[in-house]
């Protein structure tokens, strides 16, 4: 068995685990991280398939762009969480979460021949990003149009569950700021009041 193969073996369990703590997890936040961690081993697979540009594009766009609007509106939102675990239990999973994404991505810049071309039957002046592109703004342009207006409305209907009146916010009223005067807010003590 290659190194490849044990990659793949890796990669794919990790994604299986991954994906099955994200819809058992109760903790918003880490099912957000378990997501970063199911997207950096998609990634990984891409590039074993010779794809860099879409796994630069997964990292980039997903885990840097999609993944932080969504910790934005878990953060919005202002779920209150209960601590159950212990720091120690945290550390111990974020050291071997870090030493598994270690191990991949030392497999893959120092075992993968990236000097192999593929051959095809395309002409060889045709760019990846530019057919992607061409794609996605003509033939696709419907579903990427429809995907930004469900993001656009998910942004809307966070924001208004934010702005429902909770009792624990601090909400100024500005009619009465204006109707405020300096009789009002200011008191004036004299030395024999003290």
């Amino acid at each position: 068995m290659d190194i490849l193969t044990i990659l793949f073996y890796l990669v794919t369990s990790v994604i299986i685990i991954s994906s099955m703590s994200l819809v058992i997890v109760s903790n918003t936040v880490h099912a957000a991280l378990l997501l970063v961690l199911i997207f950096f081993n998609s990634a990984i697979l891409w590039l074993t398939l010779k794809a860099e540009f879409l796994a630069i594009v997964l990292v980039l766009v997903y885990v840097g762009a999609v993944l932080v609007l969504f910790l934005f509106v878990i953060m919005l939102l202002d779920i209150p969480v209960k601590k159950k675990s212990s720091n120690k239990l945290y550390l111990l999973f974020s050291v071997i979460t870090s030493f598994i994404m270690f191990a991949e991505l030392y497999m893959i810049i120092f075992y993968h021949d990236f000097s192999n071309e593929v051959t095809t039957n395309v002409a060889s002046n045709l760019n990846n990003t530019y057919e992607i592109g061409y794609k996605l703004f003509t033939q696709y342009i419907f579903s990427f149009e429809i995907t930004a207006f469900i993001l656009l409305v998910a942004i809307i209907a966070a924001i208004a569950i934010n702005l429902t009146q909770r009792e624990r916010s601090l909400r100024q009223d500005p009619g009465k700021q204006i109707l405020e005067n300096k009789d009002s807010r200011l008191k004036v003590i004299k030395g024999d009041e003290l």
